[in-house]
């Protein structure tokens, strides 16, 4: 089944994107308090179209900025990022496990409240059957959080709920 493989790729990109704060420091706007929802597809490959619901904060932006950086420490030895007005160029090249990839993210925002990314990895060697991978993302600030949702919260479309807070061990905020 290839639905695995693309999941990895689709975690192995995001978390490129979301490298050391200082090496991001000016380049990505924060996004915009409230929630935000993002539609992922994978342009010829093999991730159905989808939409992921997040309720983000201050401290949920600077939190999942924070993930990435950790989980790359030492997996990769290229991170360039470069800004040019609205637009951001990512190119990283990491390690996970046996597998180099190569990435390039084109990201292009609009302002704090909405940006389009394309992102292309290769694997070498193949990773679960695949040399490439490309994912899309649009995503567009909608408002405040809903009641049912605190921040931290991300609903896939399936309606699976996580809260990367509690999943790093740290307090989740209370409704209300």
């Amino acid at each position: 089944m290839r639905f695995p493989a693309v999941l990895a790729t689709l975690a192995a990109t995001l978390a490129g994107l979301t490298t050391a704060p200082a090496a991001l420091a000016g380049a990505l706007p924060e996004h915009r308090a409230g929630l935000w929802v993002v539609a992922i597809s994978s342009p010829g490959g093999d991730l159905p179209s989808h939409e992921v619901r997040m309720c983000i904060d201050a401290a949920t932006d600077a939190m999942m900025s924070g993930l990435g950086s950790n989980a790359m420490n030492g997996a990769c030895g290229k991170n360039a990022i470069r800004r040019d007005g609205a637009v951001v160029t990512v190119d990283s090249v990491c390690r996970m496990g046996n597998v180099q990839t190569t990435t390039r993210a084109v990201i292009h925002f609009s302002g704090d409240t909405a940006y389009h990314s394309d992102i292309n990895t290769t694997f070498n060697p193949p990773m679960m059957g695949h040399s490439t991978a490309m994912v899309s993302q649009d995503a567009k600030w909608t408002g405040p959080c809903p009641a049912d949702m605190q921040p931290g919260d991300i609903v896939m479309a399936n309606g699976m709920r996580m809260n990367v807070k509690t999943m790093m061990g740290g307090p989740r905020k209370p409704a209300g």
